[in-house]
This record gives C-alpha cells, sequence and structure tokens, in this order.
C-alpha cells in the first residue's frame, strides 16, 4: 500500500512550504493566471512581512495564505471578469520592480540569523 500524503516541500531554511489552499488554486486555462496572481502576491508579502518583522522563523517566512486574500480581490484577480492583463500590468509595476531585491535581503536576514 502507497501512503497518498505528500511530505511537505520545505525551503532552504528547513521551513515546510505552505501549499496554495484549494480556493486559490485555478485549473481552467482561462483561469490559470489567478493561481500565478496569487503566487506573486503571497511572495510578495510574505518577504515584506518577514523583512519587517525582522524573522526568519517559520511562521513568518510562510504565513497563512489568507494574508493576502483581501488584497487578491481588492486587485481584481478574483473578479469574474478580470483578465491576465490586471495580473500582467500589477506584476509590471509592483513584483517584479521589487521582489529580487526583497529574496536577496531576507536571504541576507536569515543567513546572518543562523
Amino acid at each position: 500500500m502507497r501512503n497518498s500524503i505528500q511530505p511537505a516541500e520545505t525551503d532552504r531554511y528547513g521551513c515546510a512550504i505552505r501549499p496554495r489552499p484549494e480556493h486559490l488554486t485555478f485549473r481552467s486555462f482561462r483561469d490559470a493566471w489567478r493561481s500565478v496572481a496569487a503566487d506573486d502576491l503571497y511572495s510578495l508579502k510574505r518577504h515584506q512581512m518577514a523583512l519587517q518583522a525582522g524573522s526568519c522563523d517559520c511562521e513568518t517566512l510562510w504565513p497563512d495564505w489568507s494574508i493576502i486574500e483581501g488584497e487578491f480581490e481588492e486587485l481584481g484577480f478574483a473578479a469574474p471578469t478580470g483578465t491576465d492583463s490586471l495580473h500582467i500590468a500589477w506584476s509590471v509595476q509592483e513584483y517584479f520592480p521589487v521582489i529580487s531585491d526583497l529574496r536577496d535581503r531576507l536571504r541576507i536576514q536569515c543567513l546572518e540569523a543562523e
């Protein structure tokens, strides 16, 4: 018999990576961009929050996905009329210009904490 429960993925610091919840997972081709938008928004928020907290504990590095739900809706990503162009415009303006720096700063913060 095989165990159907997958072991949790872990990050470079040994923290379990929280999987995207079902209600933020979109499987149809037309709505797949919404899953990517959720991942990007979550990544941005969790990096910002960990840096603000100055912490590298697992709860800080991988908070509950509920941290993005309000903004996900406000940005129009959950709207039935939303399109991938919403995500593309947001990514160009808000995500790509800062995420590399946030990742680098968090990596430095967490390496110094070791």
